[in-house]
């Protein structure tokens, strides 16, 4: 299943055209409260909410735990 995932997810980033930053479609895991991207948007975290976000924004949480991502 691992391997699907990050197989899908190179097949993304591969999509993505010249100048884009690499982004995610995340999924809230647990409540975690504002997040501020650096635009200045505040985003608010909630279990289950979803976010497209930019990946380097998103990857600690997602390593915590916080954020899932979500394939299309």
């Amino acid at each position: 299943m691992f391997c699907e995932k990050a197989i899908e997810l190179i097949r993304e980033l591969h999509r993505m055209s010249d100048g884009q930053l690499p982004a995610f479609n995340v999924r809230c895991l647990k409540d975690h409260g504002e997040f501020e991207i650096d635009d200045g948007t505040v985003i608010l975290l909630k279990k289950n909410s979803q976010h497209f976000l930019p990946r380097w924004k998103c990857e600690q949480l997602i390593r915590q735990g916080v954020l899932e991502h979500v394939m299309s």
